[in-house]
Formats: structure tokens, sequence, C-alpha cells
């Protein structure tokens, strides 16, 4: 059986994530992933604005916890979700957009 390429990747990055826990430097391969994707995204900071564009696309936050998640003001969302014809839709209760302008200092 011949290995690939990503396979002898794998493994060698399978060795180094049991060393870091090993040397007890992380508790847990869960760890380093975590570890690992936070540093993804503060190094790719638009990967932010992706996850946050599908998880709404997808219904799974509303429209203001979407663009909190994409570090967006709810316009500048907006803005980008109108740029890429993903429809818009606010859900949101007037209480919780009171709120949430409060909170940002708005009103």
């Amino acid at each position: 059986m011949t290995l690939s390429i990503v396979d002898i990747i794998m493994a060698s990055t399978e060795e180094e994530i049991n060393a870091l826990v090993h040397m007890k430097i992380y508790r847990s391969k869960d760890d380093i992933i975590s570890d690992a994707f936070r540093a993804l995204l503060k190094l790719k900071p638009n990967l932010k604005i992706e996850i946050a564009i599908d998880l709404y696309r997808n219904e799974k936050v509303s429209l203001w916890r979407a663009a909190e998640i994409g570090g967006l003001s709810l316009e500048e969302f907006k803005e980008i979700l109108s740029f890429r014809s993903i429809k818009i839709e606010s859900g949101e209760k007037k209480e919780e957009t009171q709120r949430r302008l409060i909170n940002a200092g708005v009103l």
C-alpha cells in the first residue's frame, strides 16, 4: 500500500498533536484544534464574515448575531448580504432590536 502525501502529512500532524498533549502543553486534541481555529480566524478575519453569512443564510443565527460573528456593524453586514444577493430578513422583535441599540450606545 502506497501512502499519499496527504496521508504522510496527516500522520506527521497527528504525531505533533500527540506530542503537545503528551508534554502537557495542551490538555487535549480538542484544545489544540480550538486554539488553532482561533488563530486561523485572527490570521484570516474574512473567514469570520464567511461563517456569519453561512450561519445567517442557513437560519442558524439572526441578522444581528451574524453581524456580531462577522465583526461588523449591522449596516456593514447588510451591505455584504445585498452585494451577494442574499435576501435580508428581519424577524427580530422590536424589544430585541431596542435592547441591541441600547447596548451599542445608539439609543
